[in-house]
């Protein structure tokens, strides 16, 4: 008979987006300090997407143990307003405007985005370089008298 796994109690995470997949900040397991700790997250950071998860031990698993189902409770996106979950209730989706949705489905003129280029700069970086230069120049390839 194989080892009997202990029964894991129920924990819960909150977790950032980050890039393509989701950062783990802080694993608990009490839903009331779990909640309080992502609403702390959620004023001190607004237009980030967090969510608080409900992890399930998944016994059936092989490996090491250490599977977990999980299931969501509270997610916070910052387009939406506010936090969206099983004890908040999410702001309604707003529609794109007529302009937007036809230029992004390729239809109509494209309109170009105008970038200012910093040519004082680019112009002040080549001055410095033939100053710098010419001084080099002089110094190093004439001759000594």
């Amino acid at each position: 008979m194989g080892p009997v796994a202990a029964v894991q109690p129920t924990r819960f995470a909150i977790q950032k987006a980050r890039g393509k997949g989701w950062k783990t900040l802080e694993v608990g397991e009490d839903l009331g300090h779990a909640r309080a700790r992502f609403d702390l997250m959620v004023r001190v950071n607004p237009r980030a997407y967090f969510r608080l998860i409900q992890l399930d031990h998944n016994a059936g698993a092989g490996g090491d143990g250490m599977e977990f189902n999980w299931k969501l409770i509270e997610l916070h996106d910052p387009n939406q307003g506010g936090a969206a979950g099983a004890g908040r209730k999410a702001a309604p989706a707003r529609a794109a405007p007529r302009s937007a949705k036809g230029r992004t489905a390729g239809k109509g003129p494209r309109r170009r985005e105008k970038v200012p280029l910093p040519l004082k700069f680019y112009a002040a970086v080549v001055l410095a370089g033939l100053l710098i230069g010419g001084v080099l120049y002089l110094r190093y390839a004439l001759p000594a008298p």
